[in-house]
């Protein structure tokens, strides 16, 4: 009895402990026994389950094949389900195995032995191997490129698309061919070098000609990938681009290349976005950079400097929006900073199709040919200066030193003769010595004007502080400033500075002043008023008055010409505007005036900030 007693207290240990996943029915369907391992899987104990219960538990997709194992239990001793999945109390699914014996008509058991497989991680890891199965042959197939699998024999064992279409044979007339059938004979070798590095696991890169069903060669860049599971191989993964058009595309450059190489003019080939492709040896010479430097790169970026105009920089680029040939010329830089002229003809290249391949220029340097025609121009300017003063000349030797040298002569004849009266003679001598008085200004007059010309092309150029020469003006004049009581405002910062010729500078401000004082209102107090306006390219310069004041439709024509009064009645010669506004010119500014009769005059000078005085700076290769 004891040993009976030991032998099933051994044998329900064991089911208990066993890792097998272990149930028994009643024939009723009621749970009699569920082994440990079981439960702890599932999460149901002994109590709480029966065999309707249980199957509660299935996922209603599955029902179907668990109807389906219970019908050939009825004619079969032992049945075995297809995967199931089972809800365990955690919440999760697990794929189980179940298989049902009948042991009914065993008299300890009376019911039905239920053995469950979890086969889960099985199942999981099948659908992840699906999936990654499903990543490769969707990338296989609608990758862009041409993708092959070759065996480590180098026969085709799978082709997407694109292959077909290069090649234009069908999928069935590639599959089992040896990839050197495709090739052309100059490309075979190399290929089978490649195909015996890809068996040692070692990846190639290679270009090579491969022939079409139809005799035509397509020129491919390769990569053979090899494949092997376990450091085995298993075949060879290629994936391919065709570079037909840009190898055809680099023969045209190439002969292009070579004709230009040997041109004289710096010749530059950039791809449709602007960046170098390629420049002869001469665009070197002449910019101090090499091939390495330059590609990849777009020319503006290293040749435009501070002095190129932006105006022709926005020129050219619209130019090359409207993809229209054209010829400019820019100032550009050499890699050693110094400056030169570029002329550039610039032509848009394109394809049969009509789209932008790459754009040619042909450029030559013209920094001596803008020298020439930068000094023809000075000397047009300067012919034209001479003739102008030649007139002025002309002017005051035939009106205002013909008159007094005439009266002179006749004042001369009346004291000649004998019989003139003591009063006569007396008045003649007045008049002579008032006529000579005029003919000494008109002297002056010429003097200063020839000494103003002969100086301009030897300037002295300094900063000058407007609000100081101003105070110096303003003190030179005190006098007549304290005499009319005139009112002068200045509102002038004192870091305003003009680069110019200060006595030039000195001169402007003070015949102003002058003129502001001279034609006064005799109605009113005098007020002048001198605004320094900054501005980013510009000094502007007003000074405003309340003095009389003039018509400018009447004005305008005679107001800075020499001897240009307005008012006969008022002292001076009319030379001060005049020389106001050809030393404004000089030192690269413009003066304009605006005046209302009885209300005053306002008068604007504004000076370029990178104006160059006297002249412009020429440019040496």
């Amino acid at each position: 009895m004891e040993q009976n007693a030991a032998t099933t207290l051994f044998y329900s240990s064991l089911l208990q402990h066993s890792p097998a996943l272990l149930c028994v029915l009643s024939e009723s369907g009621k749970l009699l026994f569920i082994s440990q391992s079981l439960e702890r899987l599932t999460g149901y104990a002994t109590a709480e389950l029966t065999a309707l219960r249980a199957i509660r538990h299935i996922c209603p997709a599955d029902l179907p094949l668990v109807r389906q194992t219970l019908q050939e239990l009825q004619t079969a001793q032992e049945v075995k389900s297809p995967p199931l999945r089972l809800k365990t109390t955690y919440g999760s699914w697990i794929w189980v195995v179940v298989t049902i014996k009948d042991a009914v008509e065993n008299e300890a058991l009376r019911g039905y032995i239920v053995h469950l497989q979890d086969i889960t991680q099985e199942k999981e890891a099948k659908r992840i191997d699906e999936i990654n199965l499903s990543y490769y042959n969707s990338l296989f197939q609608n990758h862009p490129g041409i993708v092959f699998a070759l065996s480590s024999d180098g026969i085709f064992e799978r082709v997407n698309a694109n292959v077909e279409k290069m090649l234009q044979y069908g999928e069935q007339e590639i599959i089992g061919e040896h990839f050197s059938k495709f090739t052309a004979p100059s490309f075979t070798f190399e290929a089978i070098k490649a195909l015996s590095k890809a068996s040692h696991h070692e990846p190639s890169v290679l270009e090579g000609k491969v022939i079409s069903k139809n005799g035509k060669s397509r020129t491919l860049h390769l990569t053979m990938i090899p494949l092997y599971y376990l450091e085995e191989s298993i075949g060879i993964l290629g994936i391919a681009r065709d570079i037909t058009a840009e190898k055809e595309a680099q023969k045209e450059l190439e002969k292009l290349s070579l004709v230009a190489s040997k041109a004289v003019s710096c010749v530059v080939i950039t791809d449709p976005t602007g960046k170098i492709e390629w420049v002869n040896s001469e665009f070197s010479n002449v910019t101090g950079y090499t091939m390495r430097e330059l590609r990849g790169k777009k020319p503006g970026h290293l040749l435009q400097g501070p002095e190129t105009d932006p105006t022709t920089v926005r020129l050219m680029h619209d130019k090359v929006n409207k993809r229209e040939p054209f010829y400019i010329e820019v100032v550009n830089y050499r890699k050693n900073g110094e400056k030169f002229w570029f002329g550039m003809n610039i032509t848009p290249m394109f394809d049969d199709e009509g789209n932008l391949t790459q754009y040619f220029a042909i450029q030559n340097d013209i920094t001596e040919r803008k020298n020439a025609e930068f000094k023809m121009q000075l000397l047009a300017e300067d012919l034209t200066r001479h003739n102008k003063d030649l007139q002025q000349f002309n002017y005051i030797v035939s009106h205002n030193l013909r008159t007094p040298v005439a009266n002179m002569l006749g004042l001369t004849s009346i004291l000649e003769r004998q019989q003139t009266s003591p009063n006569d003679f007396a008045k003649a001598l007045q008049n002579l010595k008032q006529t000579s008085m005029s003919l000494y200004n008109v002297l002056k007059d010429l003097n200063e004007l020839l000494s103003f010309r002969d100086g301009g092309a030897s300037l002295r150029q300094e900063e000058v502080s407007i609000a100081k020469v101003l105070g110096e003006v303003c003190k030179s004049l005190q006098d007549k400033i304290e005499s009319t009581e005139a009112q002068i405002d200045v509102a002038v910062p004192e870091e305003a500075c003009l680069q110019a010729n200060k006595a030039y500078v000195y001169s402007i401000f003070h015949n102003l002043l002058s003129n502001a004082i001279k034609y006064r209102d005799p109605m009113r107090p005098l007020r002048i008023q001198v605004k320094y306006i900054p501005a980013p390219q510009q000094h502007m310069i007003t000074f405003a008055d309340n003095g009389m004041g003039m018509d400018m439709a009447i004005a305008q024509k005679s107001l800075f010409k020499l001897y240009g009064k307005m008012d006969k009645r008022a002292e001076g010669r009319g030379i001060g505007l005049y020389m106001v506004k050809e030393q404004v010119e000089s030192i690269g500014g413009t003066i304009a005036a605006d005046s209302t009769p009885g209300a005053g005059t306002t008068f604007t000078i504004r000076i370029n900030k990178d104006a160059t005085p006297g002249q412009q700076e020429t440019l040496h290769a």
